[in-house]
């Protein structure tokens, strides 16, 4: 019964189509001499119809133009919820939309600021630092243009904005340049992704870069490389572990630019360290549901929003279970409250309403940790192993729900409840009508 149940679904789940992911092309001209940076950003394949969309960008950097399908159109720019940044919309008139068929262009310049004297930090104020021989500009410098959702606080956590990307980066007078992930190149080189994978952080001038077995580093100390390295292996090897997944080629960057204008920063592919010595403290935080979540996807290439959704919600699993290994006393007092807040799923509370409100994830921590209490940890790690083994086969989310809630063995009756909620939220997820949101539903 539980099976015929649950296949009977997967065809629901099948009608969620992959939607094409955005796509950023850029060309970026950087010159450390001159302290000034201009782009030419290109955006296409935008998913949903709309008559305004918002972007983030540094207040240093300033919008020369935005042409939509080459007619430059108007923009409206105002600081709002957002740091060193300001938020610009588009405005379209009513005979013209945006439509996944539009190319957007955005063409920029900014100054970028060096500073080396500790001195010259009260003079700071939000630009792009180019300090001790390299420019850096993470995610809160805003230095691409970073396209908003309505609602942005929850958007920008359920259904972060990211694109792939194909970025020609120029700076005759640096070393060499790295964005986003994988090595430093030299100036001319393009940088790009065929996958959405989170935010990029720009590094400019002088560049070393090392490979290492767990992650690779750019100007850090060959004596500080082995500490380092260590501490990767208990992040990056508990992701590989637990995933039976080890793909050399998605190593994270570490990355020491020393300023004294604060700037730390982990995203996934990149932690960025400004203070003056190597932080080995900074490597454990690198099991955070983005990095965990990046990783799952990179690893499992999701082709619908119910595959990403089952993936979120395994990455926030995944982090608990590191807690628990890393830090028993911590996973104790998480465990805790998260416990305290679980609320049920069920079949009643969906058939309440009209429109059903759904979870923030596809499962909730608590649902696995409640799940996990029932059948006992052994039995749970064998289904977590079941579930990346599922995952690595090539099936779609439903389906590995399905044959791994199968391969527990003499279910209570407890636990059949737990897999029809499951199984109710699959139904609801497939179901549920696109919000409102701008841009939403991306890959």
């Amino acid at each position: 019964m539980r099976k015929l149940v649950c296949i009977s679904l997967l065809f629901v789940a099948h009608f969620i189509s992959a939607q094409k992911s955005s796509h950023l092309e850029g060309q970026l001209n950087i010159s450390l001499a001159d302290e000034s940076i201009e782009g030419v950003f290109t955006l296409s394949n935008l998913p949903v119809n709309t008559q305004t969309l918002s972007f983030k960008l540094n207040e240093h950097i300033k919008v020369k133009t935005i042409e939509l399908n080459g007619d430059r159109i108007a923009s409206s720019k105002v600081p709002q919820n957002c740091e060193d940044c300001l938020i610009y919309t588009v405005i379209v008139g009513c005979a013209v939309v945006i439509t996944p068929q539009s190319e957007l262009r955005i063409t920029t310049e900014g100054k970028i600021k060096k500073v080396d004297d500790p001195k010259e930090v009260k003079k700071y104020k939000g630009e792009l630092v180019y300090s001790n021989g390299i420019l850096r500009a993470g995610t809160r410098n805003k230095w691409y243009p970073e396209v908003m959702k309505r609602n942005s606080n929850a958007a920008e956590y359920l259904d972060p904005f990211n694109y792939t990307y194909a970025i020609t980066a120029n700076c005759e007078d640096c070393q060499s340049i790295y964005i986003g992930k994988g090595e430093p190149k030299p100036s001319g080189s393009l940088f790009e992704n065929t996958r959405v994978e989170g935010d990029m952080i720009l590094l400019a001038g002088n560049l070393n870069f090392q490979k290492g077995k767990y992650a690779n580093y750019i100007n850090v100390d060959a004596d500080k490389i082995p500490e380092l390295e260590e501490r990767f292996a208990r992040t990056r090897g508990y992701l590989e572990n637990i995933t039976q997944v080890d793909d050399p080629n998605s190593k994270i960057v570490y990355a020491q630019a020393e300023s004294p204008i604060y700037g730390n920063e982990v995203v996934y592919n990149t932690v960025l360290n400004t203070t003056k010595n190597v932080n080995p403290n900074k490597i454990d935080i690198t099991i955070e549901e983005d990095e965990a979540y990046y990783f799952l996807a990179n690893a499992f290439k999701p082709e619908d929003n119910l595959d990403k959704m089952l993936l979120q919600s395994l990455a926030k699993y995944v982090k608990l279970k590191y807690i628990e290994e890393s830090n028993p006393q911590q996973y104790e007092k998480l465990t805790s409250y998260v416990q305290g807040q679980a609320v049920a799923s069920t079949q009643n509370t969906r058939e309440s309403t009209n429109q059903p409100e759904l979870q923030a994830l596809l499962i909730t921590p608590e649902q696995f940790l409640d799940m996990e209490k029932e059948i006992g940890k052994d039995k749970m790690a064998v289904f977590i192993q079941d579930v990346f083994k599922n995952l690595r086969s090539g099936k779609r989310s439903m389906q590995v729900l399905v044959d791994s809630m199968s391969g527990i063995e003499n279910p209570s009756e407890y636990l059949e409840k737990i897999e029809q909620d499951f199984i109710t939220q699959f139904e609801m997820r497939a179901t549920a009508p696109q919000g409102e949101e701008v841009l939403s539903g991306l890959d």
